[in-house]
């Protein structure tokens, strides 16, 4: 992997949430295309130092049964009344836009998030475990197994927020290595459309 020193950035090419985002989404299933939804998620943002300066957290209401309630904990009664996903996408997408997403296995956050209008604020993207192997290797790349041999407690995995903060908590584990994504974070400053609201009646987060 190549590594950039954290370079300091001309002030007006850069976004004034420049820094990472870590995501977490619990879903009924595996696929969207098949008429899974998210059912919870999370977002703990980090500056460019990987310092956290915010999270923030909602169940979601899927409009539908919420798949496997022994994995993830989620029941129907518990989102009966919560937002559905688009009732939350201004504070999804506004701490989203211009940063780095970074999730544990993010093929699978990015598949469920792509499908959701707004999805142009996606641009730069990490993934915690796909880097894992170069920096605690010989073992699992499950988020749990990488918590575990990088020293950092996670107990309620599957938990959204408590997912979204292991993650976090890992990739400040691989800066502290002193490596950085100087050009990823400045992409994702310059390439992002300017965040604006989309328009769609928002809802208060509803947690667990």
């Amino acid at each position: 992997m190549t590594s950039w020193g954290l370079e300091s950035l001309p002030e007006h090419r850069v976004s004034a949430r420049q820094g990472y985002v870590v995501v977490d989404v619990e879903t009924t299933g595996f696929s969207p295309a098949r008429g899974d939804r998210i059912c919870e998620i999370a977002l703990v943002s980090l500056d460019t130092g990987g310092e956290i300066v915010d999270e923030w957290h909602s169940l979601v209401n899927p409009l539908r049964d919420t798949g496997p309630a022994h994995v993830h904990g989620i029941t129907k009664q518990m989102v009966a009344d919560a937002p559905v996903i688009e009732e939350v996408l201004d504070e999804v997408w506004s701490r989203i836009a211009g940063r780095v997403l970074v999730a544990h296995n993010a093929s699978f956050d990015l598949r469920f998030l792509r499908d959701l209008p707004g999805s142009q604020w996606l641009t730069e993207t990490l993934c915690t475990q796909k880097l894992a192997p170069e920096f605690i290797p010989h073992g699992k790349w499950t988020l749990s197994a990488c918590c575990e041999r990088a020293g950092i407690p996670l107990s309620d995995a599957h938990h959204a927020l408590v997912d979204a903060r292991a993650a976090a908590e890992l990739l400040r584990f691989y800066l502290r290595r002193g490596v950085s994504w100087a050009e990823k974070l400045e992409l994702a400053a310059t390439r992002a459309p300017e965040w604006h609201p989309l328009g769609l009646p928002q809802r208060r987060a509803l947690q667990r």
